[in-house]
C-alpha cells in the first residue's frame, strides 16, 4: 500500500509527568494547555503548561483534594477562559487559571459517583444559546448545568436505578440557533441516546424508545 500521501502524526515534544493524566485541553487562543489527572495518593493534579522554544514549561502546578477525570472550556467566555472539571467524587467545578491555587469560582455536587465525561457549549464566542455544561457519571445519570444556577437544568435518570449503566461519554449538538439544542450520551452497555432539550423528548436511542421529561425536569431512560 502506498503511504506517501497518507496523514502523519509527528511528535513535537515529549514531557514526563509524575501523575496519571486523564485530560488535556488547550487554553483557547494561546500556546498554553492544561493537564489534569490523579496523583499516586489519589489527589488531583492540576497543571498549566506552555510551549517555550520547543520545550514544555510548567507554569502552574497545584494539587487538589480529589483526582480529576474530565474537563472542558466549552461553556466559558473567551475573555475568562475558565475550565470546568469533573472529579472522582462526582463534583463539578469551574476554575480560574490565573487563581488555580485557590478555590473554584463555582462548584456543585453533581453526581453520587465519578464524573466520566463532560462537555460545554455556548462559550468561547462559538455557537448559540446560553452557556451550559453536561456531565455523565458512573451513577448512570446525565445532567445539564447552567453555571448561573446551583441546581441542574435537566437530570436524566437511569430507568434501572438499582443496576444503572455507566455513562462513559456526553456531547452537545444541534445548537444551530438560540432555541435548538441536543445532548448525546453513550453507555458501557452499548446504548447511545439523543435527547432534545427544546422539546424535552428522547429523540433517538438504540432501542428506539421515547419518553417525555416530567415536571421536575427528570426523565427515566
Amino acid at each position: 500500500m502506498d503511504t506517501t500521501n497518507a496523514p502523519q502524526i509527528i511528535e513535537h515534544v515529549r514531557h514526563n509527568l509524575d501523575f496519571t493524566p486523564f485530560e488535556t485541553r488547550w487554553v483557547p487562543q494561546s500556546a498554553r494547555f492544561v493537564v489534569l489527572g490523579q496523583m499516586p495518593r489519589a489527589t488531583g493534579a492540576f497543571r498549566v503548561c506552555g510551549l517555550n522554544k520547543g520545550e514544555v514549561e510548567t507554569l502552574v502546578s497545584v494539587e487538589k483534594p480529589t483526582g480529576f477525570k474530565c474537563a472542558t472550556f466549552g461553556a466559558s467566555r473567551l475573555e475568562e477562559r475558565h475550565i470546568a472539571t469533573g472529579d472522582y467524587k462526582g463534583k463539578l467545578e469551574i476554575w480560574d487559571l490565573e487563581r488555580a491555587s485557590g478555590p473554584p469560582v463555582w462548584k456543585a455536587d453533581a453526581h453520587d459517583k465519578i464524573i466520566n465525561a463532560i462537555d460545554g457549549i455556548g462559550g468561547l464566542n462559538v455557537g448559540y444559546g446560553a452557556p451550559e455544561l453536561v456531565t455523565g457519571s458512573r451513577d448512570g445519570t446525565v445532567r445539564v448545568w447552567d453555571p448561573r444556577q446551583p441546581d441542574p437544568v435537566v437530570s436524566l435518570e437511569p430507568a434501572d436505578s438499582d443496576n444503572p449503566a455507566d455513562c462513559w461519554t456526553v456531547a452537545f449538538g444541534n445548537a444551530h440557533n438560540d432555541a435548538e439544542r441536543c445532548i448525546c450520551a453513550g453507555y458501557d452497555n452499548g446504548d447511545v441516546k439523543i435527547f432534545d432539550l427544546r422539546t424535552s423528548t428522547l429523540r433517538w436511542d438504540t432501542r428506539s424508545e421515547e419518553r417525555r421529561v416530567g415536571k421536575e425536569g427528570r426523565s427515566r431512560w
